[in-house]
């Protein structure tokens, strides 16, 4: 059956068996079928990476899995009742295109679908069938709605014409792609919306205080509506967003303080710091483990043991600091520190500052050349025999400077930026490796302990390997910043963010 010949609508009522037969008997003899009723939960990630692929992960029963694009069924599969991560499922294309949409976000439960489906035949005078149907009722967290799908027979054209006609009015409306995801959106058409960030919207001419407000605000709740999910401990990815959510907020406050009243930053920046120092354990535990496979590839067999007794010892502190931070966000004191960040940055502007009135497209920009030049100047200065830090104090830069471009990227030259970033990021992969070899070195020391000689062994062998990749990486350092920093890249920068950059967007 060619799908162009499909077509489903909503009906304005429940149409039964002898309401149906009232209808269309009057043109065409109607065989009807027995319902069949069917129960299903779909599963998403927090970020509705499914559903924004137009992907559904359903439950149909408690060991079985189906995977559903549009009305087609492109993967099923049995898997543990348990099963929350790509991971948990069997070997199969589902499990790997699972893999790519989801990463490292569990799947959970996000509504629930009744389908009484029945399927029906309309017959000519010489008994041919001429148009075959289908009427749904579905039921989604208690909404209920009917539908009818007519199927063109190819050749009865004029048939499934006159069958339309005599059912048109009772359509409310025409169904187009019509499959699960259209009955959720008809039926509970907010159940995505959490997932969808607040747009700010800057204007080149906002005040930058008012412009910095109003995104330090929605960062702190873009923080917040991740804390339930990092107390449920669903995945990993909630608490990274957290921090990366609170990191962007405390790197705001402190690249445009000059936009703010002193004391507004002399109270902010003390809290900041506070809440994320509390996250920082669990978050270092949980990339150990994270990275458990990459561990194992990096020391023989004779090891094994001793790297069992350190993953035992990683996930017992685990568990104590998830509980520990658990308390902490369900705390009043939790309470009582995030919205005392949201009141102080929910008052009205001062504009007692330097920069607080000044357009904030123009102070953006300006500060991106002076951070620019900043971090090109501390580049120059870097050779062989420069400490670590200092390879970190240009790793931050280049951090503040990457953020500084996403904070108001609406309001820069838009391919031209985008380029830019795609260097940038390139630059800070390698930066960021060197910082990750010396942080899990770090991490590793913490747990010598010389009554354990297996591990203890596994783990002088695991920071030697370390050590050796992190004087690798510290060899890529200088090579990819004069790679970066090219008359090309003053040229780029200058284009993007000085004066020559009003309007400008190739």
């Amino acid at each position: 059956m060619n799908p162009a010949s499909e077509k489903t609508w909503l009906l304005k009522n429940a149409l039964d068996h002898n309401g149906l037969t009232d209808v269309l008997g009057v043109g065409f003899h109607v065989d009807i079928d027995q319902p069949v009723t069917s129960n299903l939960t779909v599963y998403d990630d927090f970020d509705a990476n499914l559903w924004n692929a137009d992907l559904m992960l359903c439950r149909i029963d408690k060991n079985t899995f189906q995977l559903i694009r549009g009305s087609d069924r492109i993967g099923e599969v049995r898997a543990p009742a348990k099963a929350r991560f790509w991971w948990d499922l069997p070997d199969s294309d589902m499990k790997r295109l699972l893999k790519k949409k989801t990463g490292l976000r569990a799947f959970m439960p996000i509504a629930s679908l009744q389908r009484v489906n029945t399927r029906f035949a309309l017959r000519n005078a010489d008994e041919k069938i001429v148009v075959r149907g289908l009427l749904s009722q579905s039921i989604v967290d208690g909404n209920i709605q009917h539908y009818i799908t007519l199927q063109q027979m190819r050749g009865y054209d004029k048939s499934a014409v006159q069958a339309r006609k005599l059912l048109t009015p009772l359509f409310e409306r025409e169904i187009p792609d019509f499959g699960l995801k259209a009955m959720f959106a008809e039926q509970n058409p907010g159940m995505m919306d959490k997932a969808v960030p607040e747009v700010l919207h800057l204007s080149p001419d906002m005040p930058t205080e008012l412009a910095v407000r109003a995104m330090a605000t929605e960062m702190i709740d873009q923080a917040t509506s991740h804390v339930d999910g990092v107390v449920a401990d669903i995945d990993t990815v909630f608490l990274h967003q957290f921090r990366v959510s609170v990191r962007k907020l405390r790197s705001l406050i402190s690249l445009l303080k000059k936009a703010l009243p002193p004391e507004t930053v002399e109270a902010l920046a003390p809290q900041l710091s506070d809440i994320a120092g509390k996250t920082s354990r669990l978050r270092d535990l949980d990339v150990f483990l994270l990275d458990k496979k990459h561990y194992l590839e990096m020391l023989p067999d004779s090891h094994a043991a001793g790297l069992d007794e350190l993953y035992i010892r990683v996930e017992k502190q685990r568990q104590l600091e998830k509980n520990r931070l658990a308390r902490y966000f369900q705390s009043k004191q939790f309470q009582h520190d995030i919205n005392a960040c949201r009141t102080i940055l929910s008052e009205a502007p001062a504009y007692s500052n330097s920069l607080s009135n000044k357009p904030v497209q123009t102070v953006a920009k300006s500060l991106l050349i002076k951070r620019y030049k900043k971090i090109q100047s501390m580049s120059a200065e870097l050779h062989a025999d420069s400490d670590d830090e200092d390879v970190h104090d240009i790793r931050k830069e280049f951090k503040k400077l990457r953020y500084l471009i996403e904070f108001f990227i609406e309001l820069l030259p838009g391919k031209r930026t985008a380029r830019l970033l795609k260097r940038l990021k390139k630059l800070q992969v390698t930066l960021g490796d060197f910082n990750d070899y010396c942080v899990q070195i770090e991490f590793l020391s913490g747990f010598s302990d010389d009554r354990q000689i297996e591990m203890t062994k596994a783990l002088s062998g695991l920071i030697a390997v370390l050590h050796l990749r992190q004087i690798e990486t510290r060899n890529q350092v200088e090579a990819a910043l004069a790679r970066f920093f090219t008359d090309d890249m003053a040229m780029e920068i200058e284009l993007a963010f000085g004066a020559k950059a009003s309007g400008e967007s190739r």
